[in-house]
């Protein structure tokens, strides 16, 4: 369960890094459709690391 939250606190810190960087490039003319492709692609991949947090979570309610 700690690689899992450890891994969830991780990822969660990228997507609010992720976002905090986009809403600043967006105040600049900077941003362009391949960045937004860019950020799009590692905001899933962060939205991914936090998945094992819950289907761990979710086997210890279980059993």
């Amino acid at each position: 369960m700690k690689n899992a939250t450890l891994l969830a606190i991780i990822s969660l810190g990228a997507i609010i890094l992720i976002d905090l960087i986009q809403i600043i490039m967006s105040f600049f003319d900077f941003y362009s459709m391949n960045l937004f492709r860019l950020f799009g692609v590692l905001n899933l991949i962060a939205f991914i690391g936090i998945l094992p947090f819950f289907v761990t979570l979710y086997n210890k309610q279980k059993g």
